[in-house]
């Protein structure tokens, strides 16, 4: 308390020097004016017409000055726009100094081309200052050469004092759609005071008030700009509420790769409670480079991803399979769109079918497998058990299979679902999980099963529906007001997969031990904590500047069969440590042997085969003892 105190009246202080620097300068301005001007006349100077020029000026010019809030101004973020307004200051007190030295002597004596003079020395003299402490202070003196364009639609900058100056430097750069109504800064700097000529309206606490005022006062909604280049969540969740209250949409300063600062709409991935994690590219081009690498679910949203990040590590060939026509098409559309090098083949097949798996195996002989493939949709899989059986556990068999004589390494792709199961798709996943690690144990492969919760905007998930619900006006449905979610995004979920598929062989580079009781390890994502699904929707309502339950409504459906109210991402019997890839944990649970497994997932197969519901679901639970239907 103490210290803000201090600071406070440190940038009092800094005010009226401010304030004291402008009035002495324009006294300054005028005496040397005055006196140079009948110097070269050859001229004496009129007795007392320096003193009185100079105090009539000097206080108007404390007036005028005080009432524009010049001296509030931040020197080191001065712009053009500051300029303008010290020049109309000046010409300002410049034409009211004629008529009053008019009505007190007639001005007698006094120069009119002073009054020309003096509005093009004085503004120069006071913008000196401030344009050589922003050039200290930022190293671009360009950057106070530049106008905001006020036909744009209105804007709140919010961030630091810091990250505010760095966008509109930006911003004003390139000439983005926005204009700057005002800033409401993070780290205490005053009200009043500005920023490259825009006014700090206040702190944070008063976000909601400002864009409520300014969206009465301008014909267009304002926007809020989160100028932080990493808002922490809480910062993040009072932006999107006030922007939410007051009907303003939010979007958020990006850097993209080439260092340049970018505009984006604040979505999902954002409202989530970590940072972002990302690949460790050296490790995986270990994996991937030079490898003919075979991704199964190539046009699905976990595969297709998958193979735009493998694309990047320079493989030598890659193999997209999907039973998907259309999911197919559309990845090998946009690669070939991309311009890649084309090094892959599109391939037309399900990974039910052993005979096609054999025949591409043969033909294309992969290094590297990511199984991406399964039927994932929880409502859909129990409604069709033994779809969920075939693809998921009867294609992961054959995958794995085929992998532990042919291939160095395979990634299969599980789910948090799978920890005590309740619904028949996480059932089969796990059963998967223990299929993979028992068939592939004692092979050439190095096989790693990866868990992770929902992926933001993939097919199905809860994103999407939402808004979708918003553009129809709502209602958005909501299972239930408790239910818990783990979220990452796409691009996180391809990272792990790669990650995770590198570190077995990394170790054994390394001389580590990836025998025994490494053939039952799952690698999860740190995925920090659960999301409250009634917390996101309510959240994505308000990033489209509407409330919820008065401008869209939230509508409870309940538990549908098969759902549980939150996740889990290990068993209680799994130990966990964490990997060398921060962010990345290993659980370990010794693998079973295939030969005891064989015999079960066998009958599993033929059941699902037959379509015999009931016997389907009793076999998942004699695989799966976990598993309690919901």
């Amino acid at each position: 308390m103490i210290r803000r105190k201090l600071s406070q009246q440190a940038r009092g202080l800094s005010s009226w020097f401010a304030l004291a620097h402008d009035l002495v300068l324009a006294a300054l301005a005028m005496i040397v004016i005055l006196v140079v001007r009948y110097h070269l006349e050859g001229k004496p100077l009129p007795e007392g017409l320096v003193l009185r020029s100079t105090v009539v000026f000097t206080l108007l010019c404390a007036v005028v000055f005080v009432v524009s809030r010049q001296h509030r101004g931040m020197w080191r973020f001065t712009n053009l726009n500051d300029v303008v307004r010290l020049t109309r200051s000046v010409v300002i007190a410049d034409l009211i100094l004629l008529p009053i030295l008019f009505v007190t002597d007639r001005a007698l004596d006094f120069p009119r081309s002073t009054i020309l003079v003096i509005a093009v020395v004085l503004p120069v003299l006071l913008a000196f200052g401030r344009l050589l402490t922003h050039a200290l202070s930022h190293g671009d003196v360009g950057a106070a050469f530049r106008f905001e364009d006020r036909s744009q639609p209105p804007a709140v900058i919010v961030g630091s004092a810091a990250a505010v100056s760095t966008y509109l430097t930006g911003v004003r750069r390139r000439r983005t759609p926005l204009r700057v109504a005002g800033i409401v800064t993070l780290d205490g700097a005053p009200f009043g005071r500005t920023i490259q000529g825009a006014e700090i309206l206040g702190d944070l606490r008063r976000l909601r008030s400002i864009l409520k005022a300014l969206a009465a006062a301008e014909e267009r909604e304002p926007q809020v700009v989160l100028a932080e280049p990493r808002p922490g969540r809480e910062l993040m969740d009072t932006v999107v509420a006030a922007a939410g209250d007051a009907g303003a949409k939010v979007v958020r300063v990006r850097t993209e790769g080439t260092g340049a600062a970018t505009l984006s709409p604040v979505d999902a991935a954002d409202l989530l409670d970590r940072p972002p994690r990302t690949l460790d590219r050296e490790r995986a081009r270990a994996m991937i480079a030079g490898k003919r690498v075979l991704v199964t679910g190539a046009g699905g949203t976990i595969g297709s991803e998958l193979t735009r990040q493998a694309l990047a590590l320079g493989p030598a060939r890659m193999i997209l399979l999907d039973a998907s026509e259309f999911n197919l098409y559309a990845i090998d559309q946009e690669l070939h769109e991309a311009g890649h090098p084309h090094i892959w083949t599109a391939e037309l097949g399900d990974v039910r079918d052993l005979a096609r798996l054999e025949a591409l195996f043969a033909r294309e002989k992969p290094d590297v497998v990511l199984h991406a493939a399964a039927l994932k949709h929880v409502p859909l899989m129990e409604l069709n058990p033994p779809e969920a059986v075939l693809t998921n556990v009867g294609g992961a068999v054959n995958v794995a299979r085929l992998a532990r004589d042919h291939c160095e390494a395979m990634v299969f792709i599980s789910t948090d679902k799978a920890v005590n199961p309740t619904n028949v798709m996480g059932a089969t996943k796990r059963v998967a999980e223990r299929c993979v690690q028992a068939v592939t144990r004692g092979g050439k492969v190095e096989a790693s099963v990866v868990r992770f919760g929902n992926v933001l905007g993939s097919t199905g998930s809860v994103v999407p529906l939402f808004e979708r619900q918003i553009a129809r006006g709502g209602p958005l449905t909501v299972t239930h007001p408790d239910m818990l979610r783990y979220f990452m995004t796409v691009q996180e979920a391809a990272s792990l997969v790669l990650q995770a598929g590198a570190l077995p062989l990394s170790e054994r580079k390394a001389g580590g031990d990836t025998a025994t009781d490494e053939h039952g390890r799952i690698y999860v994502l740190d995925m920090g904590e659960p999301v409250r699904i009634d917390d996101l929707a309510r959240q994505l309502i308000q990033l489209h500047g509407l409330r919820p339950q008065v401008d869209i409504d939230i509508e409870y459906s309940g538990l549908r069969p098969g759902e549980k109210l939150f996740e889990e991402i290990f068993y209680d019997a799994e130990t966990v440590r964490q990997t060398s890839v921060d962010g990345v944990m290993a659980a370990f649970d010794p693998a079973p042997q295939w030969s005891a497994l064989a015999g079960p997932v066998a009958d599993l197969l033929a059941a699902a085969t037959s379509r015999e519901e009931a016997e389907v679901l009793r076999l998942l639970q004699v695989l799966e003892p976990a598993f309690k239907p919901g």
